[in-house]
């Protein structure tokens, strides 16, 4: 006989079929004869066959199968190997496409490199043959009493207003076109540029930068900026710059917060402030040698002598003598509308130094200083002027005109003021 039996499996709801084969039945007699040991029906000592389980489920694995149950697992489906494929091509692509990109980078940067060197060399070149024609002229035998003995006016294209095309003129415009407008991102654009030569002030220069080498100073050149009112342009090409207070008849107009010496400035921009509305400012040759951020406001004493040679604060340079200080360019430029009735830069109100307040007695609290300050400001405020008396039976007279009762004239409203900084 044989028997079916169904077990529910748990692989997806899918149904095992489980068959079983006849089992054998025995006698429950002895068999006829003299012996039943010998009668009795021998039993085989093979090993029972596994049943036969049968699924329906192509990924169900049969483990184990009893007459009571079935040990069964689902196994992983077959391997697809396609997306693995595809990433792998996908990171090699990308691989290809960054040593592409760092190659071509590798490139640039070394084009770049060499163009800058090749930058440098002609720039050393052009240094040097300007250095050595201003040697030449200075060292001219016919020295006028001014002391200028070469001037030349070149335009943005690099010629002279004679026309003359000289590469040396276009060398002398790419410098100051290098200092100038980059440092003002382009916003002005050089007109002229004025090349003097005076040969008193190279001597006196070329001196005083042989003293800081023989005291192993540095004696390193470079190119800063100074603003001035358009009046001072041709007395300094003359003579050169004058410290205010330590050279003889000159005063100080603008005070000295960085210190007694000759200002300069590392931009344009700096400098713009101080032309006065002028669209010319220096450029001029400069050895700063040892600099100080320390602020002093001593005569400084002998070249060489004293412990720094100027003051510095990164954008702002203080000279302390002028024989470190020649100017070479005058630079005319185009302003900005904006900016010019100011000089690029609006001018503060003057606040006038308060006198010293008088030093309080002993055991004097700070309410007596402050008294004291309060008393200062008010000897300095203008006097109150009572308002005139009117008539009871005369009604007051209309206010003129702001412009009546200024005194101005029209159209003078609106006018910068006449003092400037310097």
């Amino acid at each position: 006989m044989q028997s079916v039996i169904w077990i529910d499996s748990d692989a997806d709801g899918s149904e095992i079929e489980f068959v079983e084969p006849p089992t054998p039945q025995r006698r429950k007699g002895p068999l006829a004869g003299p012996s039943s040991i010998v009668n009795t029906p021998r039993v085989s000592k093979t090993k029972k066959k596994r049943p036969l389980v049968q699924s329906s489920d192509s990924e169900i694995e049969i483990i184990q199968a009893t007459p009571k149950g079935a040990k069964i697992q689902k196994s992983a489906p077959p391997r697809d190997d396609t997306d693995a494929d595809e990433d792998r091509a996908v990171a090699l692509a990308l691989q290809k496409r960054w040593d592409e990109e760092d190659a071509l980078a590798q490139k640039r940067a070394k084009e770049i490199e060499d163009a800058d060197l090749s930058l440098i060399a002609h720039l050393q070149e052009m240094d040097q043959k300007m250095a050595e024609k201003r040697q030449q002229l200075a060292q001219s035998r016919d020295v006028p009493d001014d002391g200028i003995v070469f001037q030349v006016v070149i335009d943005a294209e690099g010629k002279t207003i004679e026309g003359d095309d000289d590469p040396d003129n276009a060398a002398h415009l790419e410098e100051v076109k290098r200092d100038f407008e980059q440092a003002l991102a382009n916003n002005m654009k050089i007109k002229t540029v004025h090349w003097f030569v005076n040969a008193k002030l190279e001597a006196r220069f070329e001196a005083a930068k042989a003293t800081l080498m023989a005291l192993g100073i540095d004696s390193t050149e470079r190119n800063l900026f100074h603003g001035t009112a358009a009046t001072n342009i041709q007395p300094i090409l003359k003579g050169g710059f004058l410290i205010p207070g330590v050279s003889p008849g000159i005063q100080m107009v603008h005070g000295a917060a960085c210190g007694i010496g000759i200002y300069l400035a590392t931009s344009p921009a700096t400098s713009l402030g101080y032309t006065q509305g002028a669209s010319r400012m220096f450029m001029c040759r400069v050895i700063t040698g040892r600099s100080t951020p320390m602020v002093t406001n001593h005569i400084p004493l002998p070249l060489g002598q004293d412990s720094f040679e100027s003051y510095s604060s990164g954008a702002v340079y203080v000279v302390k003598y002028v024989d470190l200080v020649v100017p070479r360019y005058v630079v005319e430029f185009e302003m900005p509308g904006a900016l010019h009735p100011y000089g690029g830069l609006m001018r503060p109100a003057a606040i006038p130094a308060l006198p010293p307040a008088p030093a309080p007695a002993g055991g004097a609290n700070w309410l007596g200083i402050y008294a004291g300050v309060y008393a200062q400001l008010a000897a300095m405020a203008p006097p109150v002027v009572a308002p005139p008396v009117l008539p009871r039976n005369r009604a007051p007279a209309k206010p003129r005109a702001k412009r009546a009762v200024a005194g101005t004239p029209k159209g003078m409203l609106n006018s910068p003021p006449e003092d400037r900084w310097d």
